[in-house]
């Protein structure tokens, strides 16, 4: 085999197992729930690969506590702004030597 003369059969091996799982990783965010099905669907014991399924529609509890979240997170946020421009505000110069403001130039 020309090969073997190129490379050890054990390197060949490596990379080999390697660019198969690159293309896995690569491969099954578009394609991983019909990968999964078919690799369960080989036998019972790989049951537990299949996607898990997924609640259809919303209820009124789900939307509830997705209310809440945003609205955490919209106070968060507004707070997050009040001090940045608190600190904007004070104009504190920056303790980085040799750094100048626009106005101080």
């Amino acid at each position: 085999m020309w090969l073997g003369k190129l490379f050890s059969l054990a390197f060949v091996r490596v990379v080999m197992i390697f660019l198969l799982g690159f293309a896995a990783a690569i491969g099954l965010p578009s394609y991983g729930g019909a990968v999964r099905k078919a690799i369960a669907g080989w036998s019972p014991r790989l049951a537990w690969v299949a996607p898990a399924a997924v609640p259809g529609g919303t209820s009124p509890e789900r939307l509830k506590a997705m209310s809440l979240a945003l609205a955490a997170a919209r106070q968060s946020f507004d707070k997050l702004t009040t001090e940045i421009s608190k600190l904007q505000a004070q104009d504190i110069p920056d303790a980085r030597p040799g750094f100048r403001r626009a106005s101080q130039r």
